[in-house]
């Protein structure tokens, strides 16, 4: 029922109003329905500036009619909506003394945020779609871990930082560089080995790898008698200062022998000797100067004997001779080394030429006896010989 109201006229008692009976039933009317509201019903309890609902368990509705609003000075309550009505205007739920804001689930009291109910219960973060958590300064967890930027870092002294991951799971990470590029006093693959790949291994003092162990420019075995063994993968073979060994045994009293481009292989030596030594060489002279031709040491051999092929492609010569040196009894430069040939044999006897390809002299300098050769000519001559030294 709308409200009722009492017509009292123009003046006091000019007759316009209404009647006593009528106007106290207006007023009858106005307070019935009032009184019967549930403002004044057993449900609603009006008290001092408290509104209560009187029934167990009851709600408390302000309910506006249809698009309205519940206003409070500044604030607006639209549906499920609390908005600030003043410009730029923050919302502030504030708790009294030591109580507390709950959310649901949740309790917020002066700058934490805590889970309400039983102990173990999570509390999630949790953005919608494609959005981030985003923390504008520091995130510090546990009173230890701090998130600043791109860093973690923990802040109590001395506390480790431990990145731990669950059951056969791996703590993965893209790129690392630790301590800038440096790993001190850190044990890697302490009891279970896997494979590593490295640029560069750096070791200032030594490095053990397995039974080996490289110290300075030496290589040796860890484990008591244990041999030091190098070999080539497949077909590849050990090669030291250019030198490439075979990869495989030779005969019993074979000795190693160079081809003259770093490759050495077994020979069999044709006799073992106790006082003199066989050996060959070559040697090309394209001169008519003195050449040396071969050198043996005085101080450990008295005597040689060659055997010298001579060949003069050029002029299609070719002489094979017999050689014999010996030196005084002292090894100083002073001591004069005599030779003596013989057994000429040549391609061009009865051709008219009378002289050999090259004439053979011997000296000592400093210590070495020289065979030397002086051709008759300066094309291109090449000595093959083989020398058998006979000792002091």
């Amino acid at each position: 029922m709308a409200q009722q109201t009492l017509n009292i006229g123009s003046t006091a008692n000019d007759g316009t109003g209404d009647p006593l009976r009528t106007a106290m039933d207006k007023v009858n009317d106005n307070f019935n329905e009032i009184y019967a509201s549930p403002l004044f019903t057993e449900d609603i309890t009006i008290s001092g500036n408290e509104i209560r609902a009187n029934r167990s368990n009851d709600d408390l509705v302000f309910a506006p009619s249809g698009t309205g609003s519940i206003m409070f000075p500044a604030i607006r309550i639209n549906d499920n909506n609390i908005e600030a009505t003043r410009s730029n205007d923050s919302i502030k739920l504030i708790p009294s003394g030591s109580g507390s804001v709950h959310i649901n689930d949740l309790r917020i009291r002066n700058n934490s945020i805590q889970t309400s109910t039983g102990s173990g219960a999570d509390i999630t973060l949790a953005p919608a779609g494609t959005g981030q958590v985003t923390v504008d300064s520091i995130l510090t967890i546990d009173s230890n871990i701090e998130i600043r930027d791109n860093q973690i870092t923990t802040t109590q002294t001395n506390s480790d930082l431990l990145l731990t991951a669950s059951g056969s799971g791996f703590v993965v990470i893209d790129k690392a560089d630790i301590n800038s590029g440096n790993i001190d006093n850190t044990v890697i693959g302490a009891s279970t080995a896997v494979a590593g790949t490295f640029t560069t291994v750096t070791a200032t003092t030594s490095a053990a790898i397995d039974g080996v162990t490289i110290n300075d420019n030496k290589i040796f075995t860890n484990q008591s008698n244990a041999d030091l063994i190098l070999d080539g993968s497949g077909t590849g073979t050990v090669k030291i200062s250019g030198f490439a060994f075979p990869t495989a045994d030779g005969t019993t009293g074979q000795f190693l022998k160079t081809n003259g481009s770093g490759q050495l292989g077994f020979a069999t030596a044709s006799a073992s000797l106790n006082h003199s030594d066989i050996n060959d060489n070559t040697t090309t002279v394209a001169s008519s100067a003195t050449t040396v031709i071969d050198t043996f040491d005085s101080a450990s051999y008295r005597s040689a004997k060659y055997y010298i092929s001579i060949s003069d492609t050029t002029n299609d010569r070719y002489e094979m001779v017999e050689a014999n040196v010996v030196h005084g009894p002292s090894a100083d430069s002073t001591t004069e080394a005599y030779i003596t040939v013989f057994g000429e044999l040549s391609n061009y006897e009865g051709d008219g030429s009378s002289l050999p390809i090259a004439q053979l002299s011997a000296d000592i300098l400093n210590g070495s006896v020289r065979l030397l050769a002086t051709n008759i000519t300066s094309d291109s001559t090449v000595f093959k010989f083989q020398r058998t030294t006979i000792d002091l």
